[in-house]
Order: structure tokens, then C-alpha cells, then sequence
């Protein structure tokens, strides 16, 4: 009789380029460690990185407590990493730590030059750095939703034309280039470009602080079209509501369909020939109150 074969795989260390959250990183390095090893532990890591507190590192990994550049720096020398690996680890703090936005950029830029210096410069995270860009600007995306409207022959000078504000020839050019890399456009054999079906998938940690850039680009343009654009074209209105929290969160999911259900309108509207962009704003004017849960409604 042939015995079986074990064919339960053994565990590896992932690997840090895969990933553009440390704390996910750190925690899955940990877990094939454990597995590995079945001695390691918090308290071991924690004491081969220098922290006293044997739980630090389960903090840090669930996101209760931070890292400082040194204790990073221990803490990537603790697991072994390479130059490489340690520079792109370090950078991954800066970024995943970072307070402002401005910050966020600097330490963005360091994530993307560690991964350039790499083995692993080709590596799908690199072009999350491509991704980023056109997330950050509305402009790359009202430029792949004209062409989608109608394909275009590369008339950039045309295109930028349309756009309001206006665009120059070399800006335009410079979004069809982006667009081009993340195939989100092509060239076919008619010789005309036209948008593909390819969406953009891009990790959280990343993708906010590029939306948000971009959610501050569409705010300003909404208040330039006060002046910008006739009131013909153009619908801007408001309303001030006292509400609990029960009921913020029942807006929020109203907001979530009529924005479903405008997309399935424009999706279904054959004659479409101009690109509207539609702002949905709801943010607190003041404090909440302590009140009592049971306050009868009037």
C-alpha cells in the first residue's frame, strides 16, 4: 500500500511588495511565522525589536498604535528584511501613517522610488502609482468619458476645446498617455480611440487620499460655475437639516440609490453628447447634543 502524500503547502513569508498597507503586511508576515514556528509569539517579536511592552506589536498590527521611524527601523531589522524591502517598509509607514495629505504625497513618492529600485519595479504596485494620478484629477476621467461618448481620432487640440475649463493640446495629450497605461482607452483598427470596459482596481490606502484630492478639484469647479456657467446649464442647490444620527445614516443610503439610479439613467440615454459632473455633499454644521435615547418625537 503507497502511503498518501502530504500535499498541504508550506507556509511562506509574503512578500512586502505585494502590499501598500504595512499593518496588513506585519500581520500576515507574523502569521506564516507562527505557523512556521510554533515558539514565536508577540512577546518574542516585540523583545527582537526592542519595544517592552509585549503586546506593542499586536497594537500596532490592529491599529491602536503607531510606529516611529526608529522603532520601524528595529522592528524591519528584527524581521530580516533586505535593504530593498526595508526601504520600501519604512516608506510604507511614512505613507500609511501620514496625517495630511501633503504628507501623504511626500511618502507616497518614497513608496513609488523604493519600488523603482527594486527587482520589483514592474510589479503591479508600481503602476498603482499611474492608477493614483488618475483618480487624483478630474481631468483624466471627463477626458476617457468624452471619448467613450464619442471615439476619437486624436484631434487633443479639439478635445481639450470641450472640456470646461479649457485644456491645452499637451495637457490632454499628457491624460491620453495615463489613460493609455492603465487601459482604460485603445487605439483600434479604425484607427479612432475609444474607452474599454476596464475599471481601475486599486487598494484603499491608496484610493482615498487620491478621491479626496479629486472631491476638492469637483468642489472648485462647482463653485467656479457659479460664475462660469449660465444658470440654464447648471443646478446647484442646498438645504439645512436638523437630524440624529438614526437618520444621517438613513440619507446617506437614500444619496447611495438616487446616485445608482442617475447612473442607470445615463447609462440608458442613446443621444448623450456633454459631461456633467454631479456633487453630493452632507457634512455637519455643528456638534451633536447629548440627549436622551428615549425623548419622545413630537
Amino acid at each position: 500500500m503507497t502511503p498518501s502524500k502530504d500535499t498541504t503547502s508550506a507556509p511562506t513569508i509574503p512578500q512586502i511588495w505585494d502590499y501598500t498597507d504595512y499593518r496588513s503586511w506585519l500581520s500576515d508576515a507574523f502569521k506564516a511565522r507562527k505557523a512556521m514556528h510554533r515558539w514565536y509569539s508577540y512577546g518574542v517579536l516585540a523583545q527582537r525589536s526592542g519595544f517592552q511592552a509585549r503586546d506593542y506589536l499586536l497594537r500596532v498590527m490592529k491599529g491602536d498604535r503607531g510606529l516611529s521611524i526608529e522603532g520601524a527601523e528595529r522592528l524591519a531589522d528584527a524581521l530580516d528584511l533586505q535593504a530593498g524591502e526595508k526601504s520600501y517598509f519604512l516608506a510604507l509607514v511614512e505613507y500609511n501613517q501620514a496625517k495630511r495629505d501633503s504628507e501623504r504625497e511626500i511618502a507616497w513618492s518614497k513608496v513609488q522610488h523604493a519600488l523603482s529600485r527594486s527587482r520589483n519595479g514592474s510589479a503591479p504596485r508600481l503602476l498603482t502609482g499611474v492608477h493614483r494620478q488618475i483618480i487624483s484629477n478630474w481631468q483624466h476621467l471627463a477626458i476617457r468619458s468624452l471619448i467613450e461618448l464619442r471615439p476619437d481620432p486624436g484631434n487633443w487640440e479639439a478635445l481639450g476645446k470641450r472640456l470646461r475649463p479649457k485644456r491645452s493640446k499637451t495637457s490632454v495629450r499628457r491624460s491620453i498617455l495615463l489613460l493609455e497605461k492603465c487601459g482604460l482607452i485603445e487605439k483600434r483598427g479604425n484607427k479612432l480611440w475609444h474607452a474599454t470596459d476596464k475599471s481601475i482596481a486599486t487598494p484603499p490606502e491608496v484610493a482615498i487620499p487620491a478621491v479626496r484630492k479629486f472631491h476638492r478639484g469637483c468642489l472648485k469647479l462647482a463653485a467656479n460655475s457659479l460664475e462660469d456657467v449660465p444658470s440654464s446649464r447648471r443646478n446647484i442647490s442646498g438645504v439645512m437639516l436638523g437630524i440624529s444620527k438614526a437618520t444621517y445614516h438613513e440619507v446617506c443610503e437614500r444619496i447611495a440609490a438616487l446616485r445608482e439610479e442617475l447612473v442607470r439613467l445615463a447609462e440608458n440615454d442613446c443621444k448623450a453628447d456633454c459631461i456633467y459632473q454631479l456633487n453630493l455633499s452632507l457634512f455637519p454644521l455643528s456638534d451633536s447634543e447629548s440627549m436622551e435615547s428615549d425623548r419622545p418625537c413630537a
